[in-house]
């Protein structure tokens, strides 16, 4: 288990984060919505935290409006607020850019994003190439190299976040073989800041799926790299893939659940109450477009 910042200022808090974990949706609960119609939600959902809502995706928007406010109102390391803020500003950014103020997802009354010299120069490059794909990877990867570096301040965040680049490279890496620019892609959307060497990815964009494992093999990615290639390979889908890649970040967040002191308990319930929402709105917008209920199923982590 890797040292936590052992802060005693969460004392108070992380015994509230302690009774709402345990009010956390099961994987029962999951398995139940997918397998019944969208009509039933309400009444599945009934002795949960999203229950008493005429709109079920209502509930769901509470719930984030309001997993926002708790974490605001009780972190006291301006660190983890950046880590939080910081996404949402660069994905407010995104739209901005793209599509214009009116259509922005997170509220937000200010963004120190656009006070960074990287981005400025990311928006002018925007301003002449047009280009909306190295507009949102740019930005990205700007967006990464910040997070990496303010992460430094705990051994428990800076771990997350290496391992959470290394995820989005292997993702990325199995998008970018679809394509016939696969290098020239991969290149551009490569993050710097993982454990994973980017020349062990540019060396295997071309190899068969059945020989990737063996160049991953050394690596904590292994599982990911052979089962989900080989999943993709046979049903060319990235579900099992996406789902192995959400688990294994899950197992490392659950450390924090064994840590009385710090703020890493608070982060980390903000972001399983985050995928907890998402999930929600997966499998009920999956069922309202009448998605298989296998491939429902196979999209949820078990982790809980």
């Amino acid at each position: 288990m890797i040292q936590g910042t052992e802060d005693t200022r969460y004392a108070f808090v992380n015994g509230i984060v302690r009774s709402r974990e345990a009010r956390l949706l099961t994987k029962g609960h999951l398995d139940r919505l997918i397998a019944s119609p969208v009509v039933s939600f309400s009444t599945i959902l009934a002795d949960t935290v999203y229950g008493g809502y005429e709109d079920v995706v209502e509930g769901f928007d509470t719930e984030t409006t309001a997993i926002g406010t708790f974490l605001r109102r009780y972190c006291e390391t301006p660190y983890v607020l950046h880590l939080i803020d910081w996404p949402e500003q660069i994905h407010n950014l995104k739209v901005k850019l793209k599509e214009g103020s009116e259509n922005l997802y997170y509220p937000q009354s200010e963004s120190d994003v656009e006070t960074w010299p990287e981005v400025a120069d990311a928006i002018a490059a925007f301003a002449i190439d047009k280009d909306p794909f190295f507009l949102s990877t740019n930005l990205d990867k700007i967006l990464c190299k910040y997070l990496y570096e303010i992460s430094q301040f705990g051994l428990f965040f800076n771990t997350y976040y290496r391992l959470y680049f290394d995820l989005e490279n292997i993702r990325s890496f199995f998008r970018a073989r679809q394509f016939e620019k696969s290098r020239e892609i991969f290149e551009q959307v490569f993050i710097d800041y993982g454990t994973l060497n980017k020349s062990v990815f540019l060396e295997n964009l071309t190899n068969p799926y059945d020989a990737l494992a063996k160049s991953f093999f050394t690596t904590p990615y292994a599982h990911i790299v052979d089962r989900g290639g080989a999943y993709l390979e046979e049903h060319h889908s990235f579900l099992l893939l996406e789902r192995l890649c959400e688990e294994m970040k899950f197992r490392f967040l659950l450390q924090a659940r064994k840590m009385t002191f710090g703020v890493e308990p608070l982060f980390c319930y903000h972001e399983f109450k985050l995928a907890e929402i998402k999930k929600l709105r997966q499998v009920y917008w999956g069922r309202m477009n009448e998605v298989p209920v296998d491939e429902l199923r196979e999209s949820i982590p078990d982790v809980w």
